[in-house]
Parts: C-alpha cells; structure tokens; sequence
C-alpha cells in the first residue's frame, strides 16, 4: 500500500510539474504577445513580426498573437498571410475582450469579432 501511495504522490508532482509548465508557455507566450502588440503601437513592425512570430512558436494557439501578426500582415501588404491569421483566430472561437485595444477597435469586441471585422478590410481577390 506504501508504494501505492507513493506511486499516487509522484503522479500528481508529475501532473503539477507539467501542467505549471505549460502554465509558463503560455503565459511567456502571452508576454511576447503584449510585447508585439506594443512594437505595433509604436510602428515597429519589424520588432513585432519577430515577437509575434516567437510567441507563436511557443503556442501556436495564442488568439492575441495571431491576431496581431495578422495585423502586421495586413499593413505590410502580405493579405494572403493576413487572411490566414484571422480566419485562425476566427476558428478558436476566443470571447474574450481585450483590455488593451488599438484606437480602431471598438472596446467591446470579442478577439473574435475584431478579426472578423479585420477580415472584411482586406482587399478582394
């Protein structure tokens, strides 16, 4: 019965230990995130596409990354790549309303709705 009990103990560590580290993913993810997000504010679309790209490669599902890099995207004229980030935001389905917008986004829009709304300004193909 020890041994159950120690076998028992040492999964939840293991549990604890991984899911703390995906906790640190995803939330270094989300900093790189606003980091790009601010390298956008200050037109620094170089910086932000690196961020924004690195973020992503941390969790390839970080709606607030996506979204931006399709915003850096769009205003560096790469609309085919745009359009991909937004319809992939628009498929994780994220409600969430940013606490930090651009000046152009309504402050109650959902993650989603905001890229929908991207969507809709680019350019016909």
């Amino acid at each position: 019965m020890a041994s159950r009990n120690g076998v028992r103990a040492w999964s939840f560590v293991a549990a604890l230990a991984v899911s703390l580290l995906l906790s640190a993913c995803a939330s270094g993810a989300q900093t790189l995130a606003n980091k790009g997000f601010e390298a956008i504010e200050n037109g620094q679309l170089v910086d932000a596409e690196r961020v924004l790209t690195e973020a992503l490669d941390s969790n390839p599902d970080n709606p607030y990354a996506l979204l931006n890099l399709g915003a850096v995207y769009q205003r560096t004229g790469r609309f085919d790549q745009a359009q991909e980030m937004f319809e992939r935001v628009i498929a994780l389905d994220p409600q969430e309303v940013p606490a930090r917008r651009s000046k152009f986004v309504q402050a109650s829009k959902t993650l989603r709705e905001i890229a929908e709304d991207n969507l809709k300004t680019l350019p016909a193909k």
